[in-house]
């Protein structure tokens, strides 16, 4: 048994960054209103979906130098998606609000 603990792989903090960065994308396509979230929720939420892109951003950032390109292209286009997926939830919204 002590064997086997000492054979488990530790995430690195580079991992569970990444994990914490697919967390948040998750949540913010459940909050752009276009997934279910991890309780069943089908709602949106343009504000949360902001700051969750702003976060993603700065971990991506940081993240960036110690990326392999694969990776990077990855994360980039996570967040490509995101942004723009959120402009055009946000751009449905104004027009349904004046309209």
């Amino acid at each position: 048994m002590e064997n086997e603990k000492k054979e488990e792989k530790k995430l690195s903090m580079k991992d569970l960054i990444i994990l914490t960065f697919e967390m948040i994308s998750a949540r913010c396509w459940a909050r752009l209103g276009l997934t279910q979230d991890e309780y069943g929720d089908f709602y949106q939420d343009l504000e949360e979906v902001k700051l969750g892109i702003d976060t993603l951003d700065g971990i991506f950032n940081a993240l960036k130098p110690s990326l392999d390109e694969k990776m990077r292209l990855e994360l980039e286009g996570i967040i490509s998606n995101l942004k723009l997926n959120y402009v055009h939830q946000y751009q449905k919204r104004k027009e349904k609000e004046e309209g």
